[in-house]
């Protein structure tokens, strides 16, 4: 860690002073300037353009559709991201509800009537930190899982930002406690089941039509709990987003854990599939999803 800390310290200092004046600029002119940087890393990330454009080649058939494209607007996506992350003290509950629109909360709204919480189940989609932060300042408490940053000063960045508008972070390496203890609260707490990582619980099951290995987190909590999971996704529009949340996922009890944890792990990854077929461009398509083999991982 000690030789990295010098490089960290040097990355760091760069986005602070970039942050500094894209922080400086009105909302509407640093997303174009985003917009801009995610066309630059498109053409010189050459590694993840090649496994977001094999990736979508595999998936979406259709030889109408523009992979090329689709993978340009993902980098220019991030791009945005990297704007709004930077503006995030800029939003408050004032202007909130000028930038992103939501669609189907009473369903979230009848589970909190019931006295009851939930596991929200979303991806590496759209601007999904900014999400939680719009939840946070409609006055929900937020909970999210989340993986560490590897540079420990983003993290802190991060951090405060996050306490500030009241983001409650549960890191990947948390005891099974603190989780449960949100759900015993009866709250809700927000999890992205979309990414390849053999370093948490998994099961295999289809995506886009090949296997890949899932972490099966929210079916495991379903499992003991029988909390609902309710999906919820934010995609861009235009200048702001949409956020898109659905009813609870209708999932199978019949008291075998494993087959229902396979069987739930599969419903909720084709409710992420579907956003990613409705929205192509708004996920991370750069990710390497189906790396771990079933064969290799037995």
């Amino acid at each position: 860690m000690a030789k990295r800390k010098p490089r960290q310290v040097v990355v760091y200092a760069l986005f602070r002073v970039v942050s500094f004046f894209i922080y400086l600029l009105p909302l509407r002119s640093g997303l174009k300037l985003g917009q801009c940087i995610g066309k630059i890393a498109f053409l010189f990330l050459k590694k993840q353009r090649r496994i977001a454009l094999d990736n979508l080649e595999f998936s979406l058939s259709d030889s109408r559709i523009d992979k090329s494209l689709i993978a340009r607007q993902v980098f220019e996506n991030l791009g945005k991201n990297f704007v709004e992350v930077i503006s995030l003290s800029k939003f408050n509950k004032a202007n909130i509800d000028a930038y992103i629109k939501c669609n189907g909360f009473e369903s979230i709204e009848r589970l909190l009537k019931q006295g009851k919480g939930g596991i929200v189940l979303s991806a590496h989609f759209g601007n999904w930190e900014l999400m939680a932060h719009y939840f946070a300042l409609k006055g929900y408490k937020v909970n999210v899982v989340a993986r560490r940053v590897r540079n420990e000063f983003f993290e802190r960045f991060l951090g405060k930002v996050r306490r500030q508008h009241g983001v409650n972070v549960l890191y990947r390496d948390a005891s099974a406690k603190e989780v449960f203890a949100v759900l015993k609260r009866n709250e809700f707490i927000g999890m992205m089941p979309d990414q390849d990582m053999t370093n948490v619980s998994g099961v295999f099951v289809d995506f886009f039509d090949r296997k890949a290995y899932t972490p099966n987190g929210p079916a495991v909590l379903n499992f003991l709990t029988g909390t609902p999971i309710v999906p919820c996704f934010m995609a861009r529009k235009g200048f702001g987003h949409e956020i898109l949340v659905g009813q609870p996922i209708e999932l199978q009890k019949t008291g075998d854990k494993q087959k229902d944890i396979l069987e739930n792990t599969q419903r909720y990854t084709r409710v992420i599939e579907d956003h990613v077929r409705k929205f192509p461009s708004q996920w991370v398509w750069f990710h390497e999803r189906w790396k771990t083999k079933e064969n290799s991982h037995r």
